[in-house]
Parts: C-alpha cells; structure tokens; sequence
C-alpha cells in the first residue's frame, strides 16, 4: 500500500537515488553510497520477485501452486522460511492472515483488469482450498506439498516486507550507513538523514496526496501501513477493498481505515499490518504487545489510536 508518505531534507552527506517498478509497485531506494551498490540493492528486489510471485513462471510459488494436488515441492532454505513464518503467523491468527488465500485472490482479482465480484456460488466453492492445516511443510527437506488441486499459496501479503529486509541486508553488507528503501509503501529506513531521524509521515485516507495525519521519526525500523483504500473495486455503489477474508470469502469487515505497524523487522510489520487492518481495533494492543512492535491505526470514526500511548487513549482527527 502506498501510504506513507516521505518527508526528504536536503543533507551534506552524499546520497544517491533511483525510482523503478519491481513486485508490481513503485520502488524508491535512497542510500549514502554509490551508484553501483544502488544498482545492485534493485537486483535484490528483482532476484526476490522472481522468486516468489504467484504469476512469475518458474517462480518457487509458481512451482508449488502447479503442483497442488501432484507432489511436494523442494525449495531453498530462505524461500522455505518464509513460507514456514508466513503459516506461522495463519495458525497464530487463525487465518486472519493466510498465506493460502491464493483460490481466493485469483477470483476477486483485485489489482488486475480482470478485478469482479465473484458470486456467492464462486466464492464457496474455493473456501474449502484456503485451510492452512491442510498444507504439508516438512522441516527437514524444506519442501512445501499443497495437497489438493486448486490451492495456491499468495506471498502477497509478507512479499514486499520480506524484500525490504532482503535490501537493508545487502547494503549493511556494502558498508552502507543510511538508507531509505521504499516499495509501494513498505518502508525501511537505515541509520539517520545526515544526524537527523527520517521523517516518515503516515497518509490522510481520502487528503491531497502529501497530506499525512502523523509524522514519524525514524532510525534502523521499518514502517509499513495496511488499508482498503488504494485498491478497491466498486459495484453498485458498494467499495470492495483488497484484503479479503479466508472465512467469508469477501473483503474483511474492520473498523480501520489503515493500520500501520512500526518494528525492526519488516517481514513481521508486513505481515502484522495486515493482520491488525482485518482484525479491527479491538486487536491493536494485544497483537501489539504479543509481537513487541508499535502500531498507529486510523479508524473509520477517525481516532488515532497509536499502541505508544497509553493503553485505550486516543485522539480524534477533525473532518
């Protein structure tokens, strides 16, 4: 989700930057260094792309979805851990978050030109193909087996967290000291902006563009924000936002407008601010304290509730 917006000084120490489009979204990597290691922090991206898109043929998740039903599939270690923490977190959530949501995404097909609304009879029949129990991951063998035909696992959800993580630990590796690496709104920022914090502003739903309702100071994290109201469809007068529930097979009902979660780890805050977005605000807390990270949330009634303050304290935006 493009969601957060940057707020860039000018500085003395020397940085250089570039714009791509990788993982299906907009990619802004700015890093103290040279040009050749920033080339080499979008070959991560690309090279992590290839790895784990759901349309890439040949992709290890292309690979495991086309054999549901047929074998398992051996996977490199990294790619396996992934997919093992991605179904760590369904079973933590009881499916709130579901790494097999694949069935489910293909039908609505938000994000594409094919993007409907599925009937009732559709939706049922790929409901059974989301049971994350079903799944069979063997520890040892790092092999992942999809034991029905139809299922299909979707990364999209911890993809471009986890590929921030890969970035900031390529350029650690080159000596790099200060860096902004933003896709698509999953940000990580490394050290600080020439002595100062980056300042990270958290988007306005429904502003001007570059209107932000909180502003962030920032060092070694990563910040990323969940919503349903970048990507959407609308019939008949009813808005259908893109994070859809494995129970009823339709967008999940929540009281959040966006919901952005602040952590070291950017595979976790990925993954988190999805979770807490489907869950509603009853959950900030509690999945804030179970996984030690900040959330700030926006509800429809616009409170800010931000997990930093005290617990059940939160400020009303004016219209």
């Amino acid at each position: 989700m493009l969601a957060l917006v940057l707020l860039l000084v000018s500085c003395s120490q020397r940085f250089v930057s570039d714009s791509r489009i990788a993982l299906g979204t907009a990619v802004y990597i700015r890093i103290a260094g040279d040009e050749e290691v920033l080339s080499g922090a979008f070959s991560v991206i690309y090279d992590a792309d290839r790895a784990i898109s759901r349309f890439t043929e040949g992709s290890w998740i292309w690979k495991i979805n086309e054999n549901a039903g047929i074998k398992p599939v051996a996977v490199p270690s990294d790619i396996y851990a992934l997919i093992k923490r991605s179904f760590d977190m369904a079973y933590a959530t009881e499916g709130v978050f579901n790494p097999m949501i694949g069935p489910l995404s293909s039908l609505w097909g938000m994000g594409t030109e094919e993007a409907r609304v599925p009937d009732d009879e559709e939706i049922s029949a790929v409901l059974p193909l989301l049971d994350c129990r079903k799944a069979v991951l063997d520890d040892n063998a790092c092999t992942v087996y999809l034991p029905e035909k139809g299922m299909s696992l979707d990364l999209g959800a911890v993809g471009k967290g986890w590929a921030s993580d890969l970035v900031r630990d390529y350029l650690s590796s080159e000596g790099v000291e200060s860096a902004l690496i933003n896709l698509g709104g999953n940000i990580v920022v490394m050290g600080n902006n020439n002595g100062s914090p980056w300042k990270i502003g958290i988007q306005r739903p429904g502003a001007e563009s570059g209107s932000y309702f909180m502003l962030l100071e920032a060092e070694d994290t990563a910040i990323v924000t969940s919503g349903g109201y970048q990507r959407y469809i609308e019939e008949d007068g009813v808005i259908y936002h893109h994070i859809l529930s494995s129970e009823t097979g339709y967008p999940a009902k929540t009281d959040i407008i966006s919901a952005t979660v602040i952590s070291p780890d950017g595979t976790l805050a990925d993954m988190l601010s999805t979770t807490i977005f489907a869950s509603g605000s009853d959950s900030v807390y509690d999945l804030a304290r179970a996984y030690g990270i900040r959330a700030v949330v926006l509800t429809d009634d616009l409170s800010v509730i931000d997990t930093d303050s005290a617990e059940g304290e939160v400020a009303v935006l004016e219209e």
